[in-house]
């Protein structure tokens, strides 16, 4: 009985003190303000800008603060900055955070220097006015929707030196017309103008604003990447070829014009919201290869009815969600 009661204040020290570690952990991130400047102090004695509370328009960001060195833009730190037209980005700056610049409407150009490595998730979000974006050699990775909603890019140049790159940066650019990379980028490739991930076979990034109404996905590529064809309201066919395992989230998200898809025999996976508001779309059809079909992927598809093999797991999604379908084995008899 001793025993078990030692043990038991053993247990209860323990989970105190892992509290109480992480506790100090969280005191150990310094902060501290500096004119319009709101920065965290990081161990290696440099300076993440947190927040900026200024006003400039045409604005130089500080590359010492208090003579630190400021080396990261962190999560947010320009978001909803409105009267922002220019932003140059100074040398010392190896990161700008998910959303640094999220939703600068007025920004029309932005200065990335050689030091930066990393451009997190959803970093320029919603800057509609950024007519264009330099990506220099230095980057080597580019997060999910970094570019998401930037209305005004038209073209878009990835180096050599990105090596990772999120669900399309480029979603919801409408007036994106090509996406550029290298003949011998070591991990991306364009065909067409359409930008796709070598090893993995991945068609990440479909520019909206490419004006055929017909699109085939080469044969070989095995995923459709997350919300690859957002808002391509120009397409009125795709055709995928059976090499396909897997279409992602979002992938054909609001293709308006998209009157008829047929998944073949190989895609086992189609994914969250993959068609939704995809409301000229009349007819699908789904193969007994798929075993997941994920939540609202045909989602304001007012007018679609499935085509669908009998006792399968796209009639049994059909059934549940009350999409109207038929059976693909309907006319069978005609060949007996």
């Amino acid at each position: 009985m001793k025993n078990k009661w030692f043990v038991s204040l053993l247990m209860v020290v323990v989970m105190m003190c892992a509290c109480w570690t992480g506790a100090v952990a969280e005191e150990v991130r310094k902060t501290f303000t500096s004119g319009a400047y709101s920065c965290v102090l990081l161990d290696d004695g440099t300076v993440e800008i947190e927040r900026y509370y200024g006003s400039a328009t045409d604005f130089v960001i500080a590359d010492t603060i208090d003579g630190k060195k400021v080396t990261a833009i962190g999560e947010g730190a320009f978001r909803y900055y409105t009267s922002m037209t220019s932003v140059i980005i100074p040398d010392s700056v190896t990161a700008i955070g998910e959303k640094a610049f999220y939703e600068c409407k007025s920004l029309t150009s932005v200065t990335i220097p050689e030091s930066v490595t990393s451009i997190g998730d959803y970093a320029f979000c919603s800057c509609k006015s950024l007519t264009s974006v330099t990506i220099p050699n230095s980057v080597t990775s580019i997060g999910n929707y970094a570019f998401f909603a930037c209305d005004s890019l038209t073209n878009i140049t990835i180096p050599d030196s990105v090596v990772q790159i999120g669900a399309n940066p480029f979603a919801y650019c409408g007036n994106l017309r090509s996406i550029s990379v290298s003949p011998d980028h070591p991990y991306l490739a364009v065909i067409d103008g359409v930008l796709f991930q070598k090893a993995d076979k991945i068609l990440i990034a479909y520019p909206a604003d490419i004006k055929s109404t017909t699109y085939s996905i080469p044969y070989g590529i095995t995923t459709i990447g997350d919300s690859a064809f957002y808002n391509c309201s120009s397409l009125k066919s795709v055709t995928i070829p059976d090499t396909v395992t897997s279409i992602g989230n979002d992938t054909f998200y609001c293709c308006s014009s998209l009157t008829s898809i047929a998944i073949p025999n190989s895609v086992t996976f189609i994914g969250d919201d993959a068609f939704l508001w995809c409301d000229s779309l009349r007819s699908a059809v789904i193969s007994d290869s798929v075993t997941f079909i994920g939540n609202h992927a045909f989602f304001m598809c007012i007018y679609l009815t499935l085509t669908v093999p009998r006792n399968s797991y796209a009639a049994e999604y059909a059934k549940t969600n009350d999409i109207p379908y038929n059976y693909s084995d309907a006319n069978d008899w005609l060949n007996n």
